[in-house]
């Protein structure tokens, strides 16, 4: 166990810090990730305290909210804000570090690496990033990238070794910038086939995501003691439209691809679906890790379309989801290693995300009502 956590641990004895520990007994699960900034589109900043009060009003007092900064949008006094608006409105932030979106190629560049291969440089840019922001009651909760298994995701190949390498050398910048951070690993997709190193029908290469971590112990064989907590997507099946209890284990191997680590999960561990994040702790038990905390970064339903459920239909799924009453599956108010579940999304630009957003949003970014409006859950005991 790292000194950090066990230090973080005996300093909760006796201060509230970070914010769930003033709440000993009872916390919220419950939250929603916003798109503030979804590397393409982003806000005006006097739009901000209006979606951060929805997102208050949605997922209650002290609930997360997922939110990505851009490497090149490292902006102190910025962000600085929204973590004050966070405080004011009794929101649990959580921090995805991002790289910078390319537009001419539709994926998200990969981190500059150093001469010598390894990220040490950037990882430094992101530090001093969050070693200047004030967290006040805040502990820093801080995602390293997101789903490097697809193309779109890396510079348009994954590279298992290359994401084993950042993961590392950020996590260690990052422990080093504050001594409560809460680093975590990009949340894989497990729905990404194995192209085998080919463009599928969309251009774009993809690794399935137990090849993805095999390939990174390989790579860094102790990459994954260096975090603090396991980020998990695990999106119901169907393109994101399947109810909960709907789950099932599946690797899609195309174009001859092979994994000679791939080994059989215990019955009813399933890699897609709601309850996905158990498949990937009992693959991280495997190479020795145990005991994780889980943070479910995405998960949630597109709806609005035809075919897809309607709002309704997602109200009531995410209600099943977090608290139960119909289905078998694992209801994730009743399961202790899962922290925090932050919904996809609130607040993105409506040509692009309208499929999936809880508010009804303008193109100004204005807020015509609430879409999505889960009940107020019971905190958790």
């Amino acid at each position: 166990m790292r000194i950090g956590i066990v230090l973080t641990f005996l300093l909760l004895l006796v201060v509230p810090y970070p914010i769930r520990a003033t709440h000993p007994i009872e916390f919220n699960k419950m939250g929603v990730h916003l798109l503030l900034d979804d590397g393409r589109h982003q806000w005006d900043r006097s739009l901000w305290d209006s979606h951060l009060s929805y997102a208050h009003e949605l997922v209650g007092d002290w609930g997360y909210v997922t939110q990505l900064i851009r490497l090149d949008d490292l902006d102190v006094e910025k962000w600085q804000y929204f973590l004050d608006l966070c405080e004011k409105h009794t929101l649990i932030p959580i921090i995805r570090l991002a790289t910078t979106f390319d537009r001419e190629h539709n994926w998200w560049r990969t981190p500059p690496q150093d001469s010598d291969g390894a990220y040490q440089s950037v990882a430094a840019q992101y530090a001093d990033f969050i070693a200047a922001l004030d967290w006040d009651i805040f502990q820093p909760l801080l995602v390293i990238g997101n789903e490097p298994n697809r193309g779109d995701e890396w510079g348009g190949q994954p590279n298992p070794a290359e994401y084993a390498r950042f993961l590392k050398d950020m996590a260690t910048a990052l422990h080093e910038a504050h001594p409560f951070a809460e680093v975590m690993n990009a949340g894989l997709d497990h729905f990404a086939p194995n192209t085998n190193g080919q463009p599928f029908i969309n251009g774009m290469i993809y690794v399935d995501g137990e090849s993805f971590m095999d390939a990174m112990i390989e790579a860094e064989p102790g990459v994954f003691g260096y975090i603090d907590a396991w980020a998990s997507h695990p999106y119901p099946l169907g393109a994101f439209i399947a109810p909960p209890w709907e789950q099932t284990f599946k690797v899609d191997w195309l174009n001859g691809s092979t994994n000679p680590r791939h080994e059989t999960p215990p019955e009813g561990i399933l890699n897609r679906g709601i309850n996905a994040y158990e498949w990937e702790l009992w693959k991280l038990s495997t190479y020795g890790i145990e005991d994780l905390p889980v943070y479910i970064t995405e998960t949630g339903w597109r709806h609005s379309i035809e075919g897809y459920p309607s709002p309704e239909q997602v109200v009531w799924y995410t209600n099943l989801t977090m608290s139960g009453g119909f289905g078998e599956f694992l209801h994730l108010n009743d399961d202790n290693r899962v922290i925090g579940v932050t919904f996809f999304a609130l607040n993105g630009h409506p040509d692009e995300w309208s499929h999936t957003n809880w508010l009804d949003m303008n193109p100004d970014g204005t807020v015509n009502g609430v879409l999505i409006r889960p009940d107020k859950f019971k905190p958790v005991e």
